[in-house]
């Protein structure tokens, strides 16, 4: 399994995991490869750029304006300082001078959603000069919870749509959005990884944020989908400050224009269906100590995976041990590891290049059942 990284020395991976950024995201087309190729060997005039990146794709999802960013998470930090900031020009050039002085930078957030994504959500926030008020409790929150949470220092409200969050007795997105709009506080929604890129917005959030490189499948890169052209006009103004440590490029901005055109056509189809996926599960059913099942994702999107739970007395080892074993040699290959403490694994189908993949994985967990077992 050669590619470049493994020409270089690197360990060649394979992505059972996810759209992961600790395993680059993601994989582009090549048309949109092409498109970062030419775009990276002309000039242009980025703040032309920026406003015209913005406006095609509000275009494109039903926005009246949007604003690119390096990443999702870039957003949702540049999000929060454009609402202190607006379009004061020296604010943004002394955002953290100014900030013990302003009266408006609480972010109210659920508590089961102040999560750790690879990096703290809040640490994003508090980029943006916000601070963070944390709503109801993880095991259960309210819209009522956030209502009370509200005083005359609100700068937003904030809700993270995504796995990595508490989903059980949690105020849903809709509900919380027509809040923020009842009370006229604005509403950032943390949509990363999700692949509607049109339905938080309709529901009248005022920032929503995007990976460029997840569910779009674009180069390293993201966006914010903005209510009106004046919060994309502040939000791009930030680039003049905060902003100018997470700038993105010409390339990647048209390489995003370019991925989105064809995710929102279609998009890259993965080469692993889910009866291939089904077929997968059955044959790993059949290894001794392994049990293996469908399941969807977490958070309610349209993803199916194969999940497999470890009897250790028959497998010979737990499932978090199967991880480490999964990881090592020439080829890593990466599954989700959220609940290996609790004696499963699962394969996500949508990062996988072939279906050859599928059978690499089957092999080497059957390799590894038989090496904890002597053989046998």
């Amino acid at each position: 399994m050669e590619n470049i990284y493994s020409r270089n020395g690197l360990q060649a991976v394979i992505n059972a995991s996810g759209r992961m950024t600790k395993l680059g995201v993601s994989t582009i087309s090549k048309e949109v490869g092409e498109t970062l190729v030419e775009a990276a060997g002309n000039y242009v005039v980025m703040d032309d750029l920026y406003a015209f990146a913005g406006k095609k794709i509000g275009s494109m999802i039903g926005t009246e304006d949007a604003c690119v960013t390096s990443s999702a998470s870039a957003g949702i930090a540049l999000a929060v300082a454009s609402l202190i900031c607006k379009d004061n020009l020296q604010k943004v050039k002394h955002l953290y001078d100014i900030l013990p002085s302003e009266p408006k930078r609480e972010v109210i957030l659920l508590k089961g959603q102040n999560v750790d994504f690879g990096a703290p959500i809040g640490e994003m926030i508090q980029v943006g000069g916000g601070k963070i008020v944390e709503a109801g409790y993880a095991n259960g929150s309210t819209v009522d919870d956030m209502k009370q949470a509200v005083t005359e220092h609100t700068l937003a409200i904030f809700f993270v749509k995504s796995h990595h969050c508490v989903q059980k007795e949690m105020a849903d997105v809709r509900s919380v959005i027509h809040l923020a709009n009842r009370l006229g506080i604005p509403c950032i929604v943390d949509a990363a990884a999700e692949e509607d890129l049109k339905i938080y917005a309709a529901m009248g959030a005022d920032f929503v944020c995007y990976s460029g490189a997840k569910a779009i499948e674009g180069p390293t890169s993201g966006f914010v989908a903005c209510k009106t052209r004046e919060l994309a006009d502040h939000m791009r103004l930030q680039y003049k400050g905060i902003g100018r440590t997470m700038k993105v490029g010409k390339e990647c901005t048209m390489g995003l224009l370019k991925a989105i055109e064809e995710y929102l056509d279609g998009g890259k189809r993965s080469p692993v269906t889910k009866e291939e996926l089904e077929r997968f599960a059955v044959r790993v059913g059949e290894i001794r100590g392994c049990k293996t099942t469908m399941i969807r994702d977490e958070a309610g999107r349209e993803i199916y995976r194969c999940k497999i739970e470890f009897n250790p007395e028959y497998y010979g080892m737990d499932a978090k041990a199967v991880v480490r074993k999964l990881q090592e040699g020439d080829v890593a290959i990466f599954t989700r590891d959220y609940q290996a403490n609790l004696g499963s694994i699962a394969v996500d189908p949508r990062p996988l290049k072939s279906v050859g993949e599928l059978d690499l994985i089957y092999d080497r967990l059957a390799e590894i059942q038989k090496s904890a077992n002597g053989g046998k």
